[in-house]
């Protein structure tokens, strides 16, 4: 995998964590996500200028993840309702790079290296112990019968449901923007992407309550505005990796947010790390490390 492309994808997870960790910790999470994708669209119409007209193969893409988006953005917002960021947020974004190898290897034809393989299933490795550490942690310290252990265990395993749902969501959009980059530039992509989703997204929730829908935008500008502009640049730079390196090989690199998302809910939220989380996060890194060398 090309140094470059490592580097964005770091940078990427770093800023994926952030914009996570401002809407976990929002009071509105489903119209704060839907009012950062319509104003991130607004932000960079500027790219969209002189990139015009895309090519026509690339609308079916735009169409087929705005789509998606709406679906994760809704999913992901409920997802953190019912459980902890240190359960959902791993599990989520842990999940996906196995789907999207997957997908990447069925319809865009690559074939990752032994090396590159061992380097995914590190990765999956590592988020797999990220991911459960919470989850495990709690089983042990329920100290009742086990019809009381699983009425309290319930919301924790929901949370987890919601989860994976996200992670197939995740994989599905990854593969579609993927396809799309290698046809057109990643930002003007985004900018229509985002801003057919945004526009869907806040419609659909304007049907259900306008003067709350507007409110929101007025009371939570702030982490709206920030949660825009981090999530069209991480996921640019991820589309940008996604042109000079494998799909399946940067999609699991990027998924190193999962350690900042960790460290965050452990220094910003009160979460724990421990050892099971060390472990996990440097099992993540050793797998960026094998990837880095699969060439």
């Amino acid at each position: 995998m090309p140094v470059t492309a490592l580097a964005l994808v770091l940078v990427a997870g770093l800023l994926h964590a952030s914009w996570n960790l401002i809407l976990k910790r929002s009071s509105e999470r489903v119209l704060v996500a839907a009012w950062a994708m319509l104003l991130g669209a607004v932000v960079f119409i500027p790219t969209l200028v002189p990139a015009w007209p895309p090519p026509a193969e690339v609308w079916p893409f735009v169409g087929a993840s705005a789509v998606v988006y709406v679906a994760y953005y809704g999913c992901l917002a409920r997802a953190y309702g019912d459980g902890d960021f240190s359960l959902v947020y791993p599990i989520a974004r842990g999940t996906a790079p196995a789907m999207l190898a997957l997908w990447a290897v069925l319809f865009l034809g690559e074939r990752p290296s032994p090396g590159g393989v061992l380097g995914i299933a590190t990765i999956l490795c590592g988020l797999v112990v990220l991911g459960g550490a919470p989850l495990w942690s709690r089983v042990a310290g329920i100290r009742t019968p086990a019809g009381h252990r699983w009425r309290q265990l319930r919301p924790h395993a929901r949370g987890a449901g919601s989860a994976f749902l996200v992670a197939f969501f995740i994989s599905v959009y990854s593969t579609l923007d993927g396809a799309a980059v290698r046809q057109w530039d990643p930002m003007p992509y985004l900018v229509l992407v985002f801003g057919l989703s945004g526009l869907a997204f806040v419609a659909m929730l304007a049907t259900r309550g306008g003067k709350r829908v507007f409110r929101v935008l007025r009371t939570h500008f702030r982490p709206i505005a920030m949660i825009a502009v981090m999530t069209l640049v991480a996921y640019a730079l991820v589309l940008r990796a996604f042109q000079i390196a494998p799909i399946s090989y940067a999609g699991a690199a990027r998924e190193v947010g999962i350690v900042f998302g960790a460290l965050a809910g452990w220094l910003l939220l009160g979460e724990r790390f421990g050892r099971i989380r060390t472990v996990g996060a440097m099992l993540v890194f050793a797998g960026i490390g094998l990837l880095a060398l699969a060439g």
